[in-house]
């Protein structure tokens, strides 16, 4: 998450209205727009639809915790920083927040100076993590669910629901579109976390192969057998197994699994003694698995086991609303990677991408972007530095497209959607022209990143 030094957002959680309204006056002198919460429940809530570079929160709280608001904001957007407010009692539980990441945490009773001095700790380190010459917040291996589509709203919340659990998973979406990462968020986000994610490409793999993979096979079990082997199962135990590409296992295995699903046990390949594992599983596919079982090359049964929950990834081009988000996303992080300082995209390069249907999804344009920053020569990048079968595919795009309908915002729909996108274009309009259309400033006003202002210019036509 990028942060730049007008990003003053807060969100401050306390289920006493006096600590809120004393904590909200005293940063709202200070410039920053906060955000109230009188439980961890609402917290959460406001961290799943918005982002908040700083949260204060009490510890103790009916329902849900501060540590729950902690593990919240930290699995949605890992730079936030999240101060802690304990009481004497809770010293023990504030250290355990230190263990999931809080920035540090101030006892009861405290002097406003205390927390102002840490506020401006945080604000120093959020303003040098939103220079542009400096990309060192997000490290390149780490992965986020990028986004602020409707879309990944939902899928948001629906994790952090379904988290907690320990009942299967079914994740369904075309290739690329980022289901491990679906999975992996759904095991770092509940009580497994600190157990093995375990994963396995079930396409990868001959059938005599992956049975082996999975549960394990003792010493002599078939040709090549010379030593017994754990499977995939038993390094899961108590974590979760990420079956990817569940549809191409054969028929036989699935039988298999629906046991191990069934009794929670497993038999290594030429054993006999029954082993028990506690695992959670979580699946992937892109196929339609219901048209599978029509055929008989899908297990019923073995479905409904799979499929306690289900979530779905839609393809990156029904939901361009994503696109800004991954952008800003990808070239913090290549440009960490590469050790280069690119960090916008020219106003035609956002065109382009949004004129594009991207039929590689989010993987395609994670490309893209990393060829861009290589090719890039200044910190911007231009048109030139993508690939021309891209440039050339979206020329095809406008040329079929050019006796379209141009779209609008319909002013006469009065739905709740047209009538907030309406206000959300009058808003940027009345900014851009504030400031002369420069769009720099403009974003810094409005609170957005000039990614997503470019996005919003060209989605509601201001241009």
């Amino acid at each position: 998450m990028e942060q730049k030094p007008s990003d003053r957002r807060m969100l401050v959680v306390d289920d006493k209205a006096n600590m809120r309204e004393l904590l909200s006056g005293v940063f709202e002198e200070h410039g920053y727009q906060v955000t109230t919460a009188s439980s961890g429940e609402e917290a959460i809530e406001c961290l799943l639809l918005n982002e908040y570079p700083i949260v204060i929160t009490d510890l103790s709280m009916p329902g849900k915790s501060g540590i729950d608001v902690l593990k919240a904001a930290k699995s949605v957007f890992t730079d936030t920083e999240v101060i802690i407010i304990t009481a004497y009692g809770s010293i023990e539980r504030a250290v355990e927040a230190m263990r999931y990441g809080a920035y540090d945490f101030i006892t009861k009773p405290f002097q406003l100076s205390e927390i102002e001095r840490k506020i401006e700790k945080i604000q120093r380190k959020l303003d040098m993590a939103g220079s542009r010459s400096i990309y060192t917040s997000v490290h390149p291996g780490v992965q986020h669910i990028v986004g602020g589509s409707d879309q990944t709203k939902r899928m948001l919340r629906m994790i952090t629901k379904i988290a907690p659990t320990r009942s299967s998973v079914l994740i369904s979406g075309p290739s690329g579109v980022g289901k491990e990462l679906v999975a992996r968020a759904i095991h770092e986000a509940g009580p497994r976390r600190d157990y093995p994610f375990v994963a396995v490409n079930c396409a990868a793999l001959a059938p005599s192969l992956l049975e082996s993979e999975l549960f394990g096979h003792e010493k002599g079990a078939f040709t090549g057998a010379e030593d017994k082997r754990i499977g995939r199962f038993e390094r899961a135990h108590l974590g979760t197994l990420f079956l990817d590409e569940v549809s191409e296992i054969e028929p036989a295995i699935q039988t298999k699994l629906l046991r191990v699903l069934q009794e929670s046990e497993i038999e290594r390949v030429g054993g006999s003694d029954q082993i028990k594992v506690d695992v959670r599983i979580v699946a992937a596919t892109n196929r339609d698995l219901q048209k599978a079982i029509e055929l008989g090359e899908f297990r019923e049964d073995f479905y409904y086991r799979l499929n306690v929950f289900s979530l779905n990834v839609s393809a990156l081009k029904d939901r361009r609303d994503d696109i800004p988000s991954l952008i800003d996303h990808f070239l913090r992080k290549y440009s960490h990677e590469l050790g280069k300082d690119v960090c916008e995209v020219d106003d035609d390069v956002v065109e382009v991408f949004l004129n594009y249907d991207w039929p590689g999804n989010v993987r395609e344009l994670e490309n893209i972007i990393e060829r861009a920053v290589v090719l890039a020569e200044g910190n911007t990048v231009a048109r030139n530095d993508l690939p021309a079968e891209l440039l050339q595919s979206v020329l095809l795009k406008d040329l079929h497209a050019e006796d379209a309908e141009p779209r609008k915002v319909d002013i006469n729909n009065d739905s709740l959607i047209a009538r907030t996108d309406r206000l959300e274009s009058e808003l940027i309009r009345g900014a851009l022209e504030r400031f002369r259309w420069n769009k720099t400033r403009a974003a810094e006003h409005l609170g957005l990143k000039r990614t997503t202002l470019q996005y919003k210019i060209k989605k509601y036509q201001l241009d």
